[in-house]
């Protein structure tokens, strides 16, 4: 778990790299549908994705409306600290920040993420995971996507013709066989 001096026990639970995040907040009475229709609309914003791809941190994160649609569902794993998380949805201006923004200004007392409350706001109404696991924890989000494009691009080799002879290599053979598997 996280500790700075200025927050001293941030919520939390680690595995590996990352860290899972999840806030539940009370839906303001007759936003109900309002805040279902701005989730449905920012899922198909085709920029999201892309958006998310600048943070460079998020590993996944999902919304949900329970208890017969009265609270607000927020669950998300990460890289790095809780604080440095919480500062990349307030300065980033792309639509997964504006997603981040719309859906809790939906919620009771949300104070808006770029207000000085905020981390107090958070804090207060996030809960801790009973226990926390990943299937692959190590890896960042940025060490996962350089291995897929490495992976992308070993496979063009692969694929190549004109790479065979280099393939032939004694040196290559480790690769190969994990590549065929």
């Amino acid at each position: 778990m996280e500790t700075t001096k200025e927050y001293p026990k941030r919520k939390g639970l680690k595995s590996g790299t990352r860290t899972e995040f999840t806030v539940i907040g009370k839906i303001k009475p007759g936003h109900e549908q309002a805040l279902r229709e701005a989730i449905k609309r920012r899922a198909a914003d085709p920029r999201r994705i892309e958006d998310a791809k600048k943070f460079g941190t998020i590993h996944e994160a999902r919304v949900t409306l329970i208890d017969n649609d009265t609270r607000l569902l927020f669950c998300s794993s990460f890289d790095g600290t809780w604080d440095r998380y919480i500062d990349d949805f307030a300065v980033a201006d792309n639509a997964v920040s504006q997603s981040f923004t719309e859906f809790w200004s939906h919620v009771e007392g949300y104070p808006g993420i770029t207000d000085p409350s905020i981390r107090d706001w958070l804090t207060a109404h996030q809960y801790e995971a009973t226990a926390y696991d990943s299937s692959y924890p190590e890896p960042t989000v940025k060490q996962i996507w350089k291995a897929l494009e490495l992976q992308h691009a070993f496979q063009q080799v692969l694929d190549n013709p004109e790479a065979e002879q280099a393939l032939q290599h004694p040196a290559l053979k480790p690769l190969l066989d994990l590549a065929a598997t």
